[in-house]
């Protein structure tokens, strides 16, 4: 997909505490790895990832998937 090829761009925003995981969270989304070790972040960390969402219907049959970039 290339820039502005989607349907929907969702923009998602975490705020907390120093030192509650909300890097690991992220980078677990959107990469699939976990590092027990991290740095703490200073600042802000920005990642993205775009995603096809096909839902079922009730017979079981998928339709058109929906384009989701999420920020």
């Amino acid at each position: 997909m290339s820039d502005g090829d989607y349907d929907y761009l969702i923009k998602f925003l975490a705020l907390g505490d120093s030192g509650v995981g909300k890097t690991s969270v992220l980078y677990q989304y959107t990469d699939g790895k976990f590092n027990s070790k991290f740095i703490t972040t200073v600042g802000i960390d920005f990642r993205e990832k775009r995603v096809v969402y096909r839902a079922s219907g009730p017979d079981g049959a998928t339709g058109r998937g929906q384009r989701i970039h999420l920020q």
